[in-house]
Order: C-alpha cells, then structure tokens, then sequence
C-alpha cells in the first residue's frame, strides 16, 4: 500500500481504501484479515465502527494471555495420581480449552476499567471460565447434548473411552455412568472456580467482595437453568401463564448475569470500584445480556452449524422456550407450528417449516425489534456512566456492538 497506514478505511478520493458500509461488515473484513495491533485510519466512517475495533483490538490483546492462562491452569490440573480421576480431569481440560473466553475477557475490561493497568485480573477470568465449563456441564446432561463449541459433551466423550461390549443392557449402564462422571465434574468444576479465588487472591482486600459477588452469579445462574428446565414441561403439558415474561427471566439470571453482568462488575470489584457504583452497570448491561441470548437462539434456529457449533435443529427438538416460540403460539399459525416444534429428529423440511411460521407469523421481527430496543436502552445508559474514563467507555461500547452484530 502506498499510504503511511497499513490500513486505510474509507470511501474517500478513490485512495488505498477498505470500504465498509457498516459494523456487519467490518467484523467480517476483521475476523478475515486479524488486523490486530496493525495501523488503521478511519475517515467518515460511524463511531459504532471505531468503537467495534476498539474492543476487537482490546479483545485480541488479552485472549494471549488469557489463552496461556487457561493452558497453564489445565497443565496443572491434569496432575493426579489416581487413573480415573486424571481420566474425569482430562475430559474437563478438553471442555475448557478452546473457548472464546468472552467472558474472561470482559473480567479484564472491567478490572482495566478501574484504572488498573496490570494483569491481575487473569485468576479471576480463569476461574470464570471453569464456572463456564462446569455450567454447560450440567446444561448438557440437562439437554441430552452431543456437542458444544463443536466438540463431543463430555457424557459423549466417556461413551466413546469405553468399547461397547455384547451384554444386556450394557448401553444403559453405559449411559448412566457417563451422566454421572460429568454430573461429578460439573460439580468439581465449581469448588475449583473458588479454589483458584481464594488461592489467587488470599492477601488481597476485595476477595470477600469478589467471592460474595461471584458466588451470587452462580445462584443467579442455577435459578435461571431451574426454569429452564421446568418451563418446556409445564408450557407442554399445562399451559404457562406469562410465558414471555418467564422466558426474559431466565435469560436475564442465565446468560445476562454469567455472561455479561457479572464478569464485567466482577473485574470491576477486583479493580477496586465504589460499592455504591455497582447498581449503575448492572442496569446498564443487563438489556446486552437479555438482547445476547435473544440474538442466541435466532442464530439457534436461522444460523449456519459450522459457525454455532451445534445442530440448528437442537432448541426446535428440546422444545425450547424463546420469544420466537411464545410470539408464534399466539397467532394463527400456533397448530402448525406444535406439529413440529419438540418433535424429535426434525428433518431439514421440518426445520424450513419452522423458519417460514416464525417469519410469516412476524416472531422472528418481534424478536429482532426487542433486540434493537434493548441494545439502544443498554448503549444509552453506557454512554451516560461518568465514572468511566472514554478509552474504555469506548470499548465497552464495542463490545456491545460486537455482540450486537455477530453470527455466530
């Protein structure tokens, strides 16, 4: 290129220009090019652009050292002497590796966003991260998953360590004991999330907060996953009164706490923020975790697998309960629409089906509209926090942009 900038993104004068009309576009040009720490000039473009590569950029610079980490933590996990249990561990190193550690990144956003400019924050992701393992443990028995992040759940995993053998009811067997194994390690998971805190952080004032706080995500979290679970029974067999209104409570204690709320606030903490502050971000970040988890299960139903790393056709099977389903039951297409939805081995045909009476039926727009509702709400209140320092305002304000244009 003949400009002094390794990019030039504009549409200015016919230069040695990358043209972008929008966030969409620009995260696909990102993720195709990893232009990471590279010198970019903007010229004319929006501010959400700016704000998108600013998180990006921020994103790329501590997955590094999250990644070594959370390699470095596993290395030393694996180190037991019973066979069966460095067998169970192994299988948990596998689920907690390869990740896209959103979440422990978000931990180190918020503890920089208190004006700390070292790397402490890295225990706190880490134990983040193995919460987030631990959980989707459990979530994956719960909905009787083969993958997740595009790998065998770990049920699969032990099912596939032990060669069949031609006895009754052997597959049964079989079966429970996988269940268990990872019904086990999911639990293990969780008192090694307050290992790695309290062993980290043993000198450090914040830790009674910081555990208090972190412990109270988990309770979130766990509450959430009960009316998960017990929502598609009762809304099957008995009819749910205020189905909307349970569904945007369980995205609210499921994925807005643990995904986006408390590893933020979570940094924040340790960073040393004022008690008092905390109401403040956890208001605004709530509608990004609500509107997160709403994009989630559009992607669950309209996605490509290759990019979402599970069977599009999976959320349709559980019968699982989302604003698309609970808009869509309440139209004239509701008879269609029970023919199908929670059936098991839905066919392509079936999943077309699906698609047409959540677009016909204006579910899919109705859940788009409370997406953009609640992103304008959540950037709003952000733009608004004065205890925020504009570098990481700005990235903040990325990252909401990032998730509020990915697809996967």
């Amino acid at each position: 290129m003949s400009s002094k900038y390794d990019y030039v993104i504009s549409s200015k004068n016919g230069e040695d220009i990358i043209e972008v009309k929008n966030s969409e576009e620009f995260l696909s040009w990102y993720l195709k090019e990893k232009p990471f720490c590279k010198n970019i000039k903007f010229i004319n473009v929006d501010s959400n652009i700016k704000n998108l590569y600013l998180f990006l950029n921020y994103y790329s610079n501590v997955l590094n050292n999250i990644e070594k980490g959370v390699d470095k933590y596993n290395k030393e996990l694996s180190n037991d002497d019973n066979n069966f249990i460095k067998e169970a561990l192994d299988c948990f190193i596998y689920s907690n590796s390869g990740g896209k550690f959103l979440r422990a990144s978000l931990c180190a956003l918020g503890y920089h966003s208190m004006g700390m400019s070292d790397d402490d924050y890295l225990p706190l992701s880490i134990a983040l991260e193995i919460f987030q393992t631990s959980i989707l443990i459990h979530d994956d028995i719960i909905d009787i998953a083969d993958k997740r992040r595009g790998k065998d759940t770990i049920p699969v995993r032990y099912k596939k360590l032990y060669k069949d053998i031609n006895i009754d009811d052997y597959d049964i067997i079989k079966g429970h004991v996988s269940n268990s194994m990872a019904l086990c390690l999911g639990d293990l998971g969780f008192y090694l999330c307050n290992q790695q805190i309290v062993k980290n952080y043993s000198n450090n004032p914040r830790l009674p907060l910081v555990l208090e706080y972190f412990n109270d995500i988990a309770i979130k979290t766990c509450k959430g996953e009960m009316i998960d679970v017990i929502l598609p029974f009762t809304e099957k067999y008995y009819g749910t009164d205020n189905l909307e209104g349970n569904i945007l409570e369980i995205f609210k204690l499921k994925t807005a706490w643990y995904s986006v709320i408390g590893p933020y606030v979570l940094g924040c903490i340790l960073g040393g923020i004022d008690k008092n502050k905390i109401h403040i971000l956890e208001e605004a970040l709530v509608g990004l975790g609500i509107a997160f988890q709403i994009k989630d299960d559009i992607l669950g139903i309209y996605g490509d697998e290759k990019k979402i790393g599970k069977s599009i056709s999976s959320d349709a099977e559980e019968f699982k309960q989302t604003l698309l389903y609970s808009f869509a039951k309440n139209t004239k297409y509701k008879d269609d629409l029970f023919k199908i939805y929670g059936k098991k081995n839905i066919n392509n045909k079936d999943m077309d089906d699906i698609r047409r009476i959540f677009d016909e039926s204006g579910a899919k727009d109705y859940s788009l509209k409370m997406i953009d509702k609640l992103f304008l709400n959540s950037i709003n209140l952000i733009t608004n926090i004065d205890f925020l320092d504009d570098e990481h305002k700005n990235i903040l304000l990325g990252f909401a942009e990032f998730l509020k244009v990915r697809n996967k």
